[in-house]
């Protein structure tokens, strides 16, 4: 993969199939793309990424779950991952060479048998500075501002942006730990 450029972006959230087939797609796209090991467990660069006890996938409400953490090229897939879905809200929010928030969740084509359109989700973007500044974190100009604490600013207001709407898990999976 010469000349690629990685992405990095902070994902979270759920997407609900309407059948196993298309949980199972889903779960296979992202164990060929090295973001899930045999064993369904989320990886960033190789490693295992610990999430408490929260499972990746429940067979039995057909969910497969996007613990919140810093991945490597998943929100570069993520509308892929949409195919067959019913429910469910993924949001991601990066600065990596941007400053950018987005939520994306399925539209009722994504979970036609062969959907009769390419648009499939609905993806809401949100601009972090007027976030930043409506939650009153106020705005840093990165002309103005030493690196190290713009930077903390940007994760100040991506960890605000993921507060305010990471969705709540299904019933089933909300009493899970996430930390």
């Amino acid at each position: 993969m010469e000349g690629v450029v990685s992405f990095y972006a902070t994902v979270a959230g759920y997407i609900q199939y309407r059948t196993l087939a298309f949980l199972e797609a889903a779960v296979g796209r992202l164990q060929t793309g090295g973001w899930l090991d045999d064993r369904q467990r989320w990886r960033v660069d190789g490693y295992v990424v610990e999430h408490g006890r929260v499972e990746t996938t429940d067979t039995d409400q057909l969910v497969l779950v996007i613990p919140p953490g810093l991945y490597r090229n998943l929100a570069r897939i993520t509308t892929r991952l949409f195919v067959g879905a019913t429910d469910g809200v993924v949001v991601i929010s990066s600065t990596d060479g941007c400053f950018d928030g987005w939520i994306e969740r399925p539209l009722p084509a994504a979970a036609e048998p062969t959907p009769s359109t390419d648009a499939i989700t609905s993806i809401d973007a949100v601009d972090l500075e007027a976030f930043a500044r409506e939650s009153g974190l106020g705005v840093k100009r990165f002309e103005r501002t030493p690196p190290d604490e713009y930077a903390a600013w940007q994760d100040r207001v991506c960890l605000a942006f993921h507060d305010t709407f990471d969705p709540p898990f299904p019933p089933d999976l909300a009493d899970q730990n996430l930390d």
